[in-house]
């Protein structure tokens, strides 16, 4: 499958970033990112107080061939390139893939982490995933508002803190009764 061409976006308030497939050279700006998230969005996001990723995690954000999934970064700053949203969809139980998506504190509630989701969902469905499912915070609200909205399904999980979300988009879903 060809790569996701850079599209530039504008946010709801006027500012502009650039979407784009990951790099694995992108690994500084991404550990940068995280570092700047608020402690709130970090465990949002890593379901717990993470400051800074391993090398392991990093390397699992920035590394994706298309088939096994797909990272997504939203850049703006021009010359001071800055990662301000992080969107990424990993198959790890096909035709299933597990979904995260966390946007910088000073970027939220300005619509980039739904045409993430939404680039997500497409390129997903292009390449033969029946579901994009993900593990939310239950007190993680405009994320499972932005689930709503977008037609995931919910469901409890075992650990009471967290939520389920499935979004089928073949006939297949784990949700199923």
């Amino acid at each position: 499958m060809a790569p996701l061409a850079p599209a530039a976006i504008t946010a709801r308030d006027g500012r502009r970033a650039v979407v784009r497939a990951v790099r694995a050279a992108d690994a500084p700006l991404v550990q940068q990112f995280v570092r700047e998230l608020s402690p709130q969005s970090r465990r949002n996001r890593f379901f717990g107080p993470v400051s800074e990723l391993s090398p392991a995690q990093l390397e699992r954000m920035t590394r994706f061939d298309g088939t096994t999934g797909l990272g997504l970064v939203a850049v703006a700053g021009g010359d001071a390139p800055r990662i301000v949203a992080i969107a990424q969809h990993a198959v790890c139980d096909p035709p299933f893939a597990e979904l995260a998506v966390v946007v910088a504190d000073d970027w939220q509630r300005q619509g980039l982490g739904e045409r993430l989701v939404l680039l997500l969902l497409a390129h997903a469905a292009r390449t033969g995933i029946a579901a994009v499912q993900g593990v939310v915070m239950g007190a993680n609200r405009p994320m499972l508002a932005l689930a709503s909205k977008l037609g995931f399904g919910f469901e409890d999980d075992a650990d009471p803190e967290l939520v389920r979300i499935e979004k089928p988009l073949g006939r297949v879903s784990r949700f199923a009764a």
